[in-house]
């Protein structure tokens, strides 16, 4: 799978691609993804997919935007399927402004078919359309019809609210699998070794990080899941940070990873944070959270 910026870049008339933002690579995007594959086996298309490098809100409102999954993890999602290119749009001010035509001009007259969702826009203030696609006849336009679970639409909305609720157990039915966040171990107070828990500290960057609390989860170190447990808050008994930290404590592992990057998968959310009057009391909650998490990942086969 070959990765392009899509800057002057035409695609192929011999090109079938699915377009969209793809935050979390979520079932519907799925979807859309596999009937590109489907048709582009069956009319010997080159597949690709076409997204966008930041959320167009991040530009436009000049916002910091936190993702389910970042450009270069969405990437690498995008690896495990069946494609021969990415093309990635380096979203703009400028870009944003474009009249539908222009963007089909410049980026999509040449393409031999898209596959997009039902509700997609694109162009200025989201004036364009799937009706707008259709109207042009130089390419097919493959809508796919709203995705559902239980009665709610498969989409990146649904799961954000999932997971800022700590609903981390049910996020798994619309994405797909459990939703997890990669970064760097960083330095941070020590304390948690002091009573017996040592944790890793990893740089969230620009992921969406749960609801505050402790969770049961698994890391991913250097290739190899471990059984944890983790907390997202301010430790406001030990250390009361003012920015919210994402720490883990791995089971059953002693290596030091400072400045290795880790990934930690929310399994299902324990409590809410805690600030304990004394040392001894959060220490007893931290060894049932331990044997709360052991029986939860049990049933876990990472």
């Amino acid at each position: 799978m070959e990765i392009l910026k899509l800057n002057g870049t035409k695609l192929q008339n011999n090109t079938v691609a699915a377009i969209g933002f793809f935050d979390g690579v979520h079932l519907a995007h799925k979807e859309l993804i596999n009937k590109t594959i489907e048709i582009g086996n069956k009319n010997n298309l080159k597949k690709a997919v076409i997204t966008f490098d930041v959320h167009p809100k991040s530009i436009l409102f000049d916002l910091d935007y936190f993702y389910l999954t970042p450009l270069q993890r969405k990437l690498e999602i995008f690896k495990q399927f069946d494609l021969d290119y990415v093309y990635v749009i380096e979203f703009s001010k400028e870009k944003a402004s474009m009249h539908p035509t222009d963007f089909i001009e410049y980026y999509l007259k040449d393409i031999h078919t898209l596959v997009c969702g039902f509700d997609f826009k694109f162009g200025v203030r989201g004036s364009g359309n799937v009706k707008t696609l259709l109207q042009d006849s130089r390419f097919e336009t493959l809508i796919v019809n709203e995705v559902t679970y239980e009665g709610y639409k498969v989409g990146s909305t649904h799961i954000r609210d999932l997971i800022n609720s700590g609903q981390v157990e049910n996020v798994v039915d619309v994405l797909g699998d459990y939703y997890s966040i990669k970064g760097e171990v960083i330095h941070g107070a020590k304390k948690g070794r002091m009573i017996g828990y040592p944790t890793a500290n990893v740089d969230t960057n620009e992921y969406l990080i749960p609801k505050n609390g402790v969770y049961a989860t698994m890391t991913k170190v250097d290739g190899t899941w471990y059984r944890s447990m983790s907390s997202i808050g301010h430790n406001p008994t030990l250390n009361c940070r003012v920015n919210v930290s994402v720490e883990s404590n791995i089971f059953e592992f002693d290596k030091d990873i400072y400045g290795d990057i880790i990934e930690i998968m929310f399994i299902k959310r324990l409590r809410g944070e805690i600030k304990f009057t004394e040392i001894d009391a959060l220490i007893k909650k931290n060894d049932q959270d331990k044997v709360d998490t052991l029986e939860i990942l049990e049933y876990i086969g990472k």
